[in-house]
């Protein structure tokens, strides 16, 4: 072979080989930059990973801050009903207090200027005659037991919202309290030609639960209301129902003018005499009479309640333990 030739091929294969080097050169530049590219958007994405996890903490701490405001909100919102509650239940235990004190003092007035007045009277000498002193004295004693029964009473009361009066129910035939308070009110009822009669079918043997001297007073005082605004020549008429299990019912009713609907809740409130029965019962009555009656039935489970149509008669009705309720609860 000719030099020419040899020196042909020797810069044939120096330019294949430079070739190589120059492709090898731009292989590693074109790794380099995918190498390079592959970092800085590893780090774009690590960054918005970061950015993402950042957010996401973010709304978790808003979330439960917002969790928290809302229950603070809501208790803040109880706090205020709560507030607003017992405030007006101050309000009305002010009202009832106030209310409590005036009429207090109102039921006291009357027969304590009673009093004094006659008193000064009879020590002026103007009760020139016997028979006047006597009058004038028998009204003072009057007055004097009203006076000390609006006390008893207020104190009986007091006692029973204490707790201090702990009443003993025990099982017993419904008839024979009902016979011993109709019995001590029989006079006061002839006086006025009232008779007391038991429903046809008066059950007999009847029996329920009770404390013995809570419930004579409740029916003494029941009563004596019927007979008190009942006309002359009425009839009151007394019953039992145990129809209810819960509860034996002792119905007493009479043929008076009734209560009109809009004053029956009033009857239980302390002073809190209807106004038929205001313009029409006896000196006597203080209005106390049926709030202690309410208390009485009460603590020893038992309800009291008043029914009328406003225009003829009113019927009274004290519900008892039943006995067969009573065994089944304490069994």
């Amino acid at each position: 072979m000719s030099i020419p030739a040899i020196f042909d091929g020797l810069l044939e294969a120096n330019h294949v080989r430079q070739s190589y080097v120059i492709a090898d050169v731009i292989r590693a530049l074109g790794a380099l930059i995918v190498l390079n590219g592959i970092i800085f958007w590893g780090k774009e994405l690590l960054s918005q990973y970061q950015l993402i996890k950042k957010n996401n903490s973010l709304e978790e701490r808003i979330s439960r801050q917002s969790d928290l405001l809302a229950a603070q909100s809501r208790d803040i919102e109880i706090r205020t009903i709560d507030y607003l509650e017992q405030k007006e239940a101050a309000i009305e235990a002010e009202r009832s207090k106030t209310n409590f004190l005036r009429n207090t003092s109102h039921e006291f007035r009357t027969p304590l200027n009673a009093i004094i007045g006659l008193s000064d009277l009879i020590s002026e000498g103007k009760a020139s005659t016997r028979e006047e002193q006597r009058e004038f004295a028998r009204m003072i004693s009057d007055s004097g037991r009203k006076l000390l029964k609006i006390i008893d009473t207020l104190l009986e009361i007091a006692r029973i919202k204490s707790g201090e009066y702990i009443a003993n129910p025990q099982p017993a035939r419904v008839k024979d309290i009902i016979d011993q308070c109709t019995a001590l009110l029989l006079p006061k009822a002839h006086a006025k030609s009232i008779r007391f009669e038991y429903g046809e079918d008066f059950p007999e043997y009847a029996e329920a639960v009770y404390d013995s001297n809570a419930t004579h007073h409740i029916l003494t005082k029941i009563i004596d209301n019927a007979i008190t605004y009942s006309p002359e020549n009425t009839v009151i008429t007394i019953d039992v129902d145990q129809s209810d299990e819960d509860f034996t019912k002792i119905h007493i009713s009479d043929e008076g003018p009734g209560i009109p609907q809009d004053q029956l809740k009033t009857v239980f409130e302390i002073f809190g005499r209807a106004e038929k029965w205001q313009h029409r019962g006896d000196a006597e009555n203080t209005g106390l009479g049926l709030a202690l009656a309410l208390k009485m039935a009460e603590i020893q489970d038992g309800q009291l309640t008043i029914e009328s149509d406003g225009s003829k008669g009113t019927t009274c009705i004290l519900s008892l333990p039943a006995y067969r309720s009573a065994n089944l609860k304490a069994s």
